[in-house]
């Protein structure tokens, strides 16, 4: 679901020259507010030998995190509302 939510933002190259919106951010198409999606990913394994064939362990581990930054300029101050979303752990 976030996918579809993600992939209907309308985002113009062009009017992000002219923005006021910080590095890294898109203004949204007919609109004053700045946009940036971010995220990460993470994996890992581990193989684990021992002299006996039965106890060799293979570990996989994976987990990442999608975030959703919007800022956008108010008359009475700037308004910012971030979601994280994700199980990124270390």
């Amino acid at each position: 679901m976030p996918a579809l939510v993600l992939s209907s933002l309308a985002l113009t190259g062009g009017a992000q020259a002219a923005s006021s919106c910080p590095p890294g951010f898109a203004m949204l198409q007919a609109s004053d507010t700045c946009v940036r999606i971010s995220g990460r990913v993470r994996a890992e394994s581990m193989v684990g030998s021992s002299r006996v064939r039965s106890s060799d362990t293979f570990q996989t581990q994976a987990g990442g995190r999608v975030q959703l930054d919007v800022r956008k300029q108010t008359e009475y101050a700037p308004l910012r509302a971030v979601i994280s979303v994700g199980n990124l752990r270390r």
